[in-house]
C-alpha cells in the first residue's frame, strides 16, 4: 500500500503530506464543534426562538380572546328579535318610520343549517340626507352585527330628497 508513496518525488510527497495536514485539521476543528458545540450560536438561536415563541404565545391570547367575543356575540340582535323589528325600531328612533315605502324580510340558512343571514330591503321615500345618514349611523353603531348590504338612491330634482333602497343583514344561529 506505500508502495505508491514510495513511487513519488519528494515534491508529489510533500503535497500529499500537506493535504493530509489540512484535512486533518479541518476535519478535527468539525469533530471539535461539533461535539463541543459553538455557545455563542447556540445563544443567539435561543433568543431568536424565545422572541419567537413570545409572539406566538401573543397572537394565541389574541385569536383565544377574539374566538371568545365572537362566541359572545355570534348573534347580532336581543334573543327573539328579528332583523325587521329591529329596523322597525331604528326607523322609529331615526324619525323615518313614516316615510318607509317598504321593508322586505327574507332568510337564508346555510348548508348545515346552523346559521341563518338574515336580509330586509327598505324602500324609503321623500328622505333629506341628514335623515338617511343619521339612521345609517345608527344601524353601523348599535355594537351588533348588523351591515349594510348596499344601498340605492336616487334623488328627486324638485325638492332635494332622496329615495333609497337599503339592503340590510345579519348573522343569526
Amino acid at each position: 500500500m506505500m508502495d505508491w508513496f514510495e513511487r513519488l518525488s519528494s515534491r508529489e510527497k510533500g503535497a500529499v503530506a500537506l493535504a493530509l495536514i489540512l484535512a486533518l485539521l479541518i476535519g478535527g476543528r468539525a469533530l471539535v464543534q461539533s461535539a463541543f458545540g459553538d455557545a455563542s450560536m447556540e445563544r443567539r438561536l435561543l433568543a431568536v426562538r424565545k422572541v419567537e415563541l413570545q409572539k406566538m404565545e401573543s397572537l394565541s391570547q389574541e385569536y383565544r380572546r377574539l374566538k371568545g367575543t365572537a362566541v359572545t356575540s355570534s348573534t347580532a340582535l336581543k334573543p327573539g328579535e328579528t332583523l325587521y323589528a329591529f329596523l322597525d325600531e331604528m326607523a322609529g328612533v331615526s324619525g323615518i318610520r313614516s316615510q318607509v315605502s317598504y321593508m322586505k324580510p327574507s332568510s337564508v340558512k346555510s348548508r348545515d343549517g346552523k346559521v341563518s343571514l338574515s336580509v330586509v330591503e327598505m324602500k324609503v321615500v321623500d328622505l333629506a340626507m341628514a335623515e338617511l345618514t343619521a339612521f345609517l349611523y345608527r344601524v353601523e353603531t348599535t355594537g351588533d352585527l348588523v351591515r349594510v348590504r348596499g344601498i340605492s338612491l336616487m334623488r328627486i330634482e324638485k325638492n332635494q330628497l332622496l329615495t333609497a333602497v337599503i339592503s340590510i343583514e345579519t348573522v343569526t344561529l
